[in-house]
C-alpha cells in the first residue's frame, strides 16, 4: 500500500523535535516493517527530495507572512497559503505516481483544499480548542479560528481518527460525526546513546525530570509553584527542564521557573531542546518524570518515560489517564492543581527503590501494548476501509 503523508513538519536528522514530526517519523517506519511504502509530503523552506531511513520525503517551499499584525489574522494567511500550496503539490504528485490513501495532520487545517478522488483519512494531532484552553499562549481569536480550521479540515476527509480518547469524543461531539481512536505507534529509533549531557551536565545528581516545550499549557506554571517548596524539603533533588522555552504571558518561562526557586536555583536546570540520542540518557537516569499538561493527544513524553520505565506523575483527565492506571503504572494529579502535583511527586519520590522498580515494569507492559504489530495494525484497517468503501472507486 502506498500511504501520502500531508503534513505542515518533520524531523530533520539528529535535530531535536517535537510530538507530532516524531510520531509521523515512527509511524512511517512502523509501516515499513510491515511492507508497506509511505511518502512524506511536508512544506519547508524549500523545495526538496530525500529518502531518509527508506522514507521518501518530498519538501515544498512554502513562504511565511510575517507583519500581519494580530496573531489571528498572521495564523490565517499562513495557514490557507500552506494549505493551498501543499494541496497543489497533491495534485501533481497523483498525476506521477500511485497512491492508495492520503493521510493528513489536523493542523493548520491543510486539508481544506482537498478535492481529489483518492481516499483521505485526518489525523487528529491536536485540537486547538483543548491545547490552548486558558488562552495564554494564543489569543481566544486565534483558537477558535484554529479549531474552525481543523473541523473543516475534517468535512474533507473520508474518515477522522486520534490517539486520545477524549480528544476524539469533543472533536467528534463538535464535528457531528464519529472519531475513531488509534494510539501512537512507537519504536525505539535510536541505535547508538550519547551521554554528553548526562556527563557534563547531570553526572552525580538525583532528579526529576520534564521535557517537552516550556510553555503555559504544558503545566510550566503549575512546576513552577512547586519548585521551592519541593527542592527546600528534598534537598538531595534536583528540577531539572528540557525544551525550547517560550513566553509565558510575556515573560520567559526560564525566568518564571528561575524566580520561583528562589533560594535554591542552583538546583535548577534548565537545558536546550535535544535529539533523542541524547534526551534518551537523561531519561532513563531521571528519578521520577512530571508531565503536569493541561491536555495532551496522549503525551510522546508520557510513552517515552513510561517505555523506559520511569515513575510519571500525569495529570488525571488530560488524556494521560489513558496510559496511566493510578498507582499501578504512575500516578496521576488534578489538572491545574499545585497542591496536588506536589503531594503527588512527594509520593512519588518516597517510593522505595523496588517500589519504583515494580512501577516502571508496570509502565513498560503499557507501552508494549503501542508495538507497530499492535497500533499500526489498526491503522492498516482503518485505510483498507476507506479504500475499500470509497465512492470513487
Amino acid at each position: 500500500m502506498n500511504i501520502l503523508f500531508v503534513s505542515t513538519d518533520y524531523p530533520k536528522r539528529g535535530q531535536p523535535t517535537t510530538g507530532f514530526p516524531n510520531y509521523l517519523y515512527r509511524v512511517s517506519l512502523s509501516l515499513m516493517q510491515l511492507g508497506h511504502h509511505p511518502i512524506i509530503l511536508v512544506s519547508g523552506d524549500r523545495d526538496s527530495h530525500r529518502v531518509d531511513h527508506g522514507i521518501e520525503i518530498r519538501t515544498v517551499y512554502v513562504g511565511g507572512y510575517g507583519g500581519c499584525g494580530l496573531q489571528s489574522l498572521s495564523y490565517a494567511v499562513n495557514a490557507l497559503n500552506k494549505g493551498y500550496i501543499l494541496n497543489k503539490k497533491i495534485k501533481e504528485l497523483l498525476e506521477k505516481m500511485h497512491i492508495d490513501v492520503i493521510q493528513f495532520t489536523s493542523l493548520q487545517g491543510i486539508a481544506m483544499f482537498y478535492h481529489g478522488n483518492i481516499p483521505a483519512v485526518l489525523r487528529l494531532s491536536s485540537y486547538a480548542k483543548t491545547a490552548f484552553p486558558d488562552f495564554q499562549t494564543y489569543s481566544v481569536t486565534t483558537v477558535k479560528l484554529m479549531s474552525f480550521f481543523e473541523r473543516c479540515s475534517a468535512s474533507r476527509c473520508n474518515a477522522v481518527f486520534a490517539p486520545s480518547r477524549k480528544n476524539a469524543w469533543i472533536f467528534g461531539n463538535d464535528c457531528h460525526r464519529k472519531v475513531k481512536v488509534i494510539e501512537t505507534p512507537f519504536v525505539n529509533d535510536v541505535q547508538e546513546y550519547d551521554n554528553q549531557y548526562l556527563d557534563t551536565c547531570l553526572k552525580g545528581k538525583k532528579y526529576v525530570l520534564f521535557f517537552g516545550t516550556l510553555y503555559a499549557e504544558k503545566g510550566i506554571l503549575v512546576i513552577a509553584e512547586i519548585l521551592k517548596k519541593f527542592l527546600g524539603d528534598n534537598t538531595d533533588y534536583n528540577f531539572v527542564f528540557i525544551g525550547n522555552v517560550c513566553n509565558i504571558n510575556g515573560e520567559n518561562a526560564a525566568q518564571i521557573i528561575r524566580k520561583k526557586a528562589g533560594e535554591y536555583v542552583s538546583r535548577v536546570s534548565i537545558l536546550n531542546a535535544m535529539p533523542h540520542k541524547q534526551l534518551y540518557p537523561v531519561i532513563r537516569q531521571a528519578d521520577v518524570v512530571v508531565l503536569p499538561s493541561l491536555m495532551e493527544n496522549l503525551s510522546n513524553a508520557c510513552i517515552e518515560a513510561m517505555y523506559f520505565e520511569r515513575v510519571v506523575v500525569g495529570t488525571d483527565g488530560a488524556s494521560f489517564e489513558q496510559l496511566i492506571t493510578h498507582g499501578e503504572n504512575g500516578l496521576l494529579c488534578q489538572i491545574g492543581n499545585s497542591t496536588d502535583l506536589l503531594d503527588k511527586l512527594q509520593i512519588a519520590v518516597s517510593m522505595t527503590k523496588e517500589e519504583k522498580t515494580q512501577m516502571g515494569k508496570m509502565a513498560r507492559q503499557r507501552i508494549d501494548r503501542l508495538k507497530p504489530e499492535y497500533a499500526v495494525k489498526k491503522l492498516i484497517e482503518l485505510y483498507t476501509y476507506v479504500i475499500k468503501n470509497n465512492k470513487h472507486n
